[in-house]
């Protein structure tokens, strides 16, 4: 099995080393630095948010929550009568993206909206890292990540836009973040514990489906020490 993933991490490699011959000027390694700097000064924040999630066959009414962030990669998620996984939807920080090893290769410019992103895309060196190949669209005036990609071993493929406000604040968090994922073997990566209804029969789940998940960001109350508080209480 580690044979297996080395040659398709070399076979990743080989793929995207035309992208890197074509712009080796740009340096990907300080467009992520400059990122993560940019997060580092975030130790903790809390913050109201409505949840939406779209779905072929299911209906899901919209609901209200709270999100706990603690550095570095901790994350809680309060919403009455539904759970949302997996949790790298709620998880926006880059600290867990860049936590292990990993090649970085500066791609291409790429326009989003009015915005000219930088594009980089990381591969894992590890073996067993869940991820295969992540492409994220990182804007460099404001070092935050406006588009992110990622093909996973075992959840297929998913996606994250983010907006952010017009006026830069001293933290730069963003007010919505849209997650598009796969939905594997007729299963929606989700738990339900709340009212929902089915808008279809089973049998027209589809293996290929898509998932799409809204998180407006309503209030942030950031580095005043909530979340420390909020993982204290276990039963919560």
């Amino acid at each position: 099995m580690k044979l297996r993933n080395s040659l398709f991490h070399i076979f990743i490699l080989l793929v995207l080393f035309p992208l890197y011959l074509d712009a080796q000027e740009m340096d990907p390694d300080k467009l992520l630095e400059a990122v993560q700097q940019k997060f580092s000064v975030i130790k903790d924040y809390e913050a109201q948010v409505t949840i939406k999630v779209d779905v072929d066959f299911v209906k899901i009414p919209l609901k209200k929550g709270t999100i706990w962030f603690l550095h570095p990669d901790k994350v809680k998620v309060k919403t009455p009568g539904f759970a949302l996984l997996p949790k790298r939807g709620m998880d926006f920080s880059p600290t867990q993206l860049f936590s292990g090893a990993y090649t970085a290769i500066y791609a291409r410019e790429e326009k989003l909206g009015d915005i000219m992103t930088s594009v980089v895309k990381i591969i894992p060196k590890q073996d067993d890292d869940e991820i295969i190949l992540s492409t994220l669209c990182i804007d460099p005036k404001r070092n935050v990540i406006r588009k992110l990609e990622t093909t996973t071993k075992k959840e297929g493929t998913y996606s994250m836009i983010f907006h952010f406000g017009e006026t830069i604040g001293i933290y730069d968090l963003p007010d919505e973040i849209i997650f598009n994922f796969d939905l594997h073997k007729n299963e929606l990566p989700i738990g339900l514990t709340g009212d929902f209804e089915e808008t279809g029969p089973k049998t027209k789940k589809s293996s290929n489906s898509r998932g799409i998940v809204t998180i407006n960001y309503l209030k942030y109350i950031v580095n005043e020490g909530k979340a420390a508080i909020a993982f204290k209480q276990k039963n919560d």
